[in-house]
């Protein structure tokens, strides 16, 4: 299909209607991200954004499945699970494990039908392709922290994806990295701060398998070329290097990796007087240097890609240990304390405080 970016526009102009929608029906049935000591909003927003994102990315994967040479259904099905797993998280809450099973299961299916990690075969190579699913759909779902941050980003890295040379994705990874553009796009158009919805762990874990899928896709695709395994992780160093940051920070302080906490990189940016327009464009400045970093991958010799690659992401590790990302985190109660008073408008986070987020 050479027209893919109809399929975008057809992303986006379907996430841009059913946006709005979805928003209304969770303000009739009262389906609200309330204010709490996790959040960082101080009114109730509707929550399940998710709905709106999958029904245009499932648009547009429909859209360029009736009209190119490859069946989408192989995709379909993991997306599904995936979707699902979110969504029931969002209206009762899920287990931590019961999510994480249900991401393995998804990776397996992925798996078997083709779309692997180049790495020896068998169980590693299962376990490798497991992993990078894991990875991502996490990395998107502790991103989502804070207004328009998880689905800019993400449009972003799509982007870079549907900008590669011919023959770096299959068709139907080009069609999912359009669909996951425009739909990120239309949806960030709601999302962007002041967020009139939030994507809710239905939205962010099927932005993260959506980009995991175009990883695995790049690998099917060019695998013979060792420089190509590079780019997609560097694409999306920041959640990925921000998760890695928060499993390594709770388990220093003797914690369980699943449990959140309140040192995400954009929570230590917000305690230090940032406003969350300025991190999200922060964020997505640095999101296009590292996606042209990606680029610069491709067609280089293993070598010069692993010293990108180390470049890049050495910067960003000292970046973040100099945030504080490593910092075991404060007393509930003083966070609790300086939660409530920023909320009231008496005073601004101090440096060395916390804001609260939705995770």
């Amino acid at each position: 299909m050479d027209a893919r970016w109809v399929v975008g526009a057809i992303a986006m102009g379907a996430a841009s209607l059913f946006t709005p929608l979805v928003r209304r029906v969770c303000m009739r049935l009262d389906l609200y991200d309330l204010p709490g000591p996790l959040k960082i909003h101080p009114h109730p927003i509707p929550r399940l954004g998710g709905i709106a994102l999958a029904l245009a990315l499932a648009l547009g994967f429909s859209f360029a499945n009736r009209f190119a040479e490859f069946s989408a259904w192989p995709l379909f099905i993991p997306f599904a699970l995936i979707w699902l797993t979110g969504f029931a998280d969002d209206l009762r809450g899920l287990s931590p494990w019961l999510r994480l099973a249900m991401q393995v299961a998804s990776a397996t299916i992925l798996w078997d039908v083709g779309w692997r990690v180049p790495l020896l075969g068998g169980g590693l190579n299962w376990l490798a392709t497991c992993l990078v699913v894991l990875v991502f759909v996490n990395a998107f779902n502790f991103l989502d922290g804070a207004d328009g941050l998880a689905a800019g980003t993400a449009a972003l890295i799509a982007a870079g994806f549907a900008a590669l040379p011919p023959g770096m994705l299959s068709h139907m990874g080009a069609s999912v990295a359009w669909s996951l553009l425009g739909a990120s796009t239309g949806f960030l158009a709601s999302n962007f701060q002041p967020a009139r919805i939030f994507l809710g762990d239905s939205g962010s874990t099927v932005l993260g398998f959506s980009l995991a899928f175009l990883a695995l896709d790049s690998f099917r695709a060019g695998a013979s070329q060792h420089s190509l395994p590079f780019f997609p992780f560097l694409f999306a160093a920041i959640p990925l290097l921000d998760a890695a940051f928060a499993v390594l920070r709770r388990l220093r302080s003797r914690g369980s990796p699943l449990a959140g906490d309140r040192r995400h990189f954009y929570d230590l940016l917000l305690a230090r007087g940032w406003s969350q327009r300025k991190i999200a464009f922060a964020c997505y400045s640095l999101t296009i240097v590292l996606v042209a970093a990606g680029w610069s991958c491709v067609g280089v010799g293993f070598a010069q890609g692993v010293m990108i690659s180390m470049i890049c992401f050495g910067a960003l590790v000292a970046a973040g240990l100099r945030l504080g990302s490593l910092n075991s985190y404060q007393a509930h109660s003083n966070v609790q304390g300086e939660k409530t008073a920023v909320l009231s408008g008496n005073m601004r986070p101090s440096t060395g405080g916390f804001i609260f987020y939705r995770k």
